[in-house]
């Protein structure tokens, strides 16, 4: 196989989800109808309409169907700063979601970079390891894969105090530069 192979199969792929980011989506869809099934069976019409329809939105939630925000690679890396954070994420991937749900307001210092959605972050993302290093967090000039929201607080306080001239020359250990 050549590298030339390689990079179309790339560039074909980078504009859906891999296949494996809808196995969640789709247990939770059958789950849920298999067991509302069962609830219409032993005659509950209406704890089996409540579990479909929450097993649906579960489904549809966590599924790569939900596009959420999305700022271009380009764009973002354009606006990198110490205090500005750009956070590589994917839909259908738990720790994506666990970080949005926490950092859920619009916020002028987050940009959120769909990486399926963006060949130039998916070619970043490969770089850091892939699908298993979202979400990716980028303050200033450190890369940490596979944050936790822990890390991204810790992150911009770090950029923060580098932005105002307080560094006080500490690195954060899971934090390596770009």
């Amino acid at each position: 196989m050549t590298s030339r192979d390689t990079s179309a199969r790339r560039d074909r792929r980078a504009g859906r989800p891999p296949a494996r980011a809808w196995l969640r989506p789709g247990l939770l869809a059958v789950g849920g109808l298999a067991v509302a099934a069962a609830l219409v069976v032993a005659d509950q019409l209406i704890a089996a309409i409540a579990l479909a329809l929450f097993a649906l939105f579960m489904a549809f939630w966590t599924s790569p169907l939900r596009s959420g925000p999305h700022t271009p690679l380009a764009t973002a890396l354009q606006r990198r700063a110490d205090d500005v954070s750009v956070i590589l994420w994917a839909p259908g991937n738990p720790l994506s979601a666990r970080m949005q749900t926490a950092i859920r307001t619009p916020r002028e210092d987050v940009l959120w970079v769909n990486a399926y959605r963006d060949p130039e972050a998916r070619a970043l993302l490969d770089e850091h390891g892939g699908e298993d290093a979202l979400p990716l967090v980028i303050v200033g000039q450190d890369v940490k894969a596979t944050a936790t929201v822990g890390d991204l607080l810790d992150m911009q306080a770090a950029g923060r105090r580098r932005a105002a001239g307080e560094d006080d020359g500490e690195l954060d250990a899971g934090a390596t530069g770009a």
